[in-house]
């Protein structure tokens, strides 16, 4: 095995490739993909269709090499054979026009491509096979990126210097001059980067997000409303029993012990009070008379029960979902000495 086998043994497309890649459209200007080239310091680009599947690719060379002359001869005889003599329209003529400054007059096509999990031993005999200096990577046949010479010269000699700097924007802009490419707006769609969502795919995801948070809690409140609703049509008809009077005497003793002055002795709906809890929240001296249902039972049980034995009663307002009230108590207050 030689060196270059050997520094390259074991190793695949995907680990030297350029990814994500930038990609231009057919109907892109030519003007546009010589920008893009400038700007990123590359000498080349793969052309893509609209689901990213490579159709050729544009190189500084279809630039600096292309003859604009032949390329008008051949459409003019093109025309002459297909109008038959006939008169073209002239809005057909410009499209014609058009379609000389744009990408696919001067790509190289098919592009010529490899799989992602291809060898570089393979991927170097391409290159060599076919005396080009990059490659399209693939996956399940989609663009993932690009291999090229000094993709492969990294693993073999990572130290080595660059055979030679890439053409400098002015020379770029001389290369595009020369080949008579007329002046064209860039395309709407931005570049194309296989695997980088645009801002706009961003802002929709928050927007996704947004609208699903909202959902949700508007889900969750509706199951609330339901069980408070259930809670409530049970409450009215309940009473406070004697084994829950007994279980709450028996909680006061161990809250006492651990300290404590009171402890919850009922939790209900707000929505079980005849206001729906309003009283209760102000709070005002009236709230007792707002009770109905398993509260109002307990109530007229610790006043003829448990008031006498010294015990106080007191009215909260627990929680506020979305700012109204949601859970009252009802807690059994003792005190403190002194």
């Amino acid at each position: 095995m030689n060196a270059i086998h050997a520094s390259f043994e074991g190793k695949r497309v995907r680990d030297a490739m350029k990814s994500p890649a930038v990609s231009v459209r057919p109907e892109d200007s030519a003007r546009h993909a010589a920008e893009i080239m400038i700007q990123l310091r590359v000498s080349g680009l793969p052309v893509v269709d609209a689901e990213n599947r490579p159709v050729g690719v544009v190189s500084e060379t279809d630039f600096r090499y292309g003859d604009e002359a032949e390329r008008a001869r051949q459409r003019d005889a093109w025309v002459r054979y297909i109008s038959e003599g006939q008169e073209m329209s002239g809005a057909y003529l410009e499209a014609l026009e058009r379609e000389a400054g744009q990408v696919k007059r001067i790509m190289a096509s098919p592009a010529i491509c490899i799989d992602e999990d291809a060898s570089l031993i393979e991927a170097a005999e391409l290159l060599a096979r076919h005396r080009i200096r990059r490659l399209v990577a693939v996956r399940d046949g989609k663009v993932a990126g690009v291999i090229t010479r000094a993709s492969l010269l990294r693993f073999f000699a990572p130290d080595r210097p660059k055979a030679r700097p890439l053409p400098t924007p002015d020379e770029f802009e001389e290369a595009i001059e020369a080949a008579g490419l007329p002046p064209a707006p860039p395309p709407a769609d931005a570049p194309h980067i296989e695997g980088v969502a645009s801002a706009a795919e961003l802002k929709k995801l928050v927007g996704d997000f947004e609208r699903h948070k909202v959902e949700m809690k508007a889900d969750v409140a509706r199951q609330a409303k339901a069980k408070r609703d259930e809670a409530v049509k049970h409450m009215l008809r309940a009473k406070f029993t004697n084994a829950e009077m007994t279980s709450l005497l028996s909680q006061a003793v161990e809250a006492a012990r651990n300290g404590e002055a009171s402890c919850v002795a009922l939790t209900f709906p707000a929505a079980l009070c005849t206001d729906g809890g309003r009283t209760i929240n102000l709070p005002s001296p009236d709230w007792p008379a707002s009770l109905r249902g398993k509260a109002a039972d307990f109530f007229l049980r610790w006043e003829k029960e448990l008031k006498p034995l010294g015990y106080a009663l007191s009215a909260r307002i627990a929680t506020f979902p979305d700012g109204f009230p949601g859970d009252a108590e009802l807690s059994l207050v003792w005190g403190r000495e002194g």
